[in-house]
């Protein structure tokens, strides 16, 4: 009986427990906020510099096929830091990470290669910066130049001749005149876009009391052409006979000593001719003629005497206020 009482009391306690449910335990209550002191957690997010180098680029001439662009820096000329290709346009740009231009000096370069067989490529130097955008000067891309180069001499005595002028003609245009230094020599230059011209001719010594030297050349086969320019008869010529030379344009060299005789050639004003016979008013002599190869050719013939005047060496210059060279 005693036990049956017990086991009705626990069942009851039970019983109002689960009735009560979690509510009738209470957790504890604090009267004030309780911090722990840790640091709060901080987002941090890092951003990368980037270079851009604006690049424009005029093309005056001709266009080549494509352009490479290789960037070196801080001196080092070879490892590229960036190689790219890219079809011909008015404006390239690269792009690069940060730091790695050298900053103090102008170490650094862009190398700009055409993609065509007439055209150099080119070096461009540039002052560097940590980060940011670098514009450059309009770079020109322009054919390889045409040079001509060569010596000017005495054909008698092959001593070189200072200031003789040497002029270059594109049909009766002048490109460029230039004058011969004290070693004799000169050199004209000009841009690629001639290299297919026809009608280009050297004119050189038109100052001078004999005919101006004139040569026909072409940039067809090279880029560089030797061109020795000599003036007066030669030492061959002289040996022939006297030195006389013409004192007009278009002078009749002809054949033969009679009206009949046909005209071999119209001799310009200067033109030295060793006088070899004298008959009647005519003069029998040899000339020399510069052939298309190179060379000087001899040819003998017929003029009158009026003319031509006895040549003399004193001074190769027509005006008396140019500097005086003797043959």
């Amino acid at each position: 009986m005693k036990k049956s009482i017990e086991k009705n009391i626990l069942y009851g306690f039970l019983a109002i427990v689960l009735f009560a449910g979690c509510s009738s335990m209470k957790p504890l209550q604090y009267p004030e906020v309780i911090y722990n002191h840790r640091q709060p957690l901080v987002s941090v997010t890092y951003e990368y510099g980037e270079i851009d180098i604006d690049i424009p680029i005029v093309f005056p001439g001709l266009v080549p096929d494509a352009l490479s662009f290789e960037v070196y820096a801080k001196g080092d000329s070879i490892h590229p830091l960036l190689t790219v290709k890219s079809q011909p346009t008015d404006l390239m740009r690269v792009f690069l990470p940060q730091g790695v231009l050298g900053i103090d000096n102008i170490d650094n370069f862009i190398k700009i290669i055409p993609h065509h067989p007439d055209f150099v490529s080119l070096k461009v130097p540039f002052l560097g910066i940590d980060f940011g955008t670098i514009v450059l000067d309009p770079i020109h891309i322009v054919q390889q130049p045409l040079d001509v180069v060569g010596i000017v001499t005495n054909r008698l005595t092959d001593d070189p001749l200072n200031k003789i002028d040497v002029s270059l003609f594109m049909k009766d245009k002048l490109l460029q005149k230039v004058y011969s230094n004290e070693s004799g020599e000169y050199s004209l230059t000009l841009p690629g876009e001639f290299k297919d011209q026809e009608f280009l001719r050297i004119i050189a010594g038109e100052k001078l009391i004999f005919a101006p030297f004139r040569k026909d050349i072409s940039f067809n086969k090279t880029k560089k052409l030797t061109v020795n320019i000599g003036l007066g008869p030669s030492q061959d010529l002289a040996d022939l006979g006297n030195l006389y030379i013409t004192n007009k344009s278009n002078v009749h060299f002809r054949d033969k000593p009679h009206i009949g005789g046909a005209t071999l050639f119209l001799l310009p004003e200067g033109e030295p001719i060793a006088v070899e016979q004298v008959s009647k008013g005519l003069y029998y002599g040899t000339i020399e003629i510069l052939v298309s190869s190179g060379k000087n050719v001899k040819m003998s013939g017929w003029l009158e005497r009026e003319d031509t005047d006895l040549l003399f060496f004193e001074n190769i210059f027509k005006e008396e206020d140019e500097n005086e060279q003797t043959l």
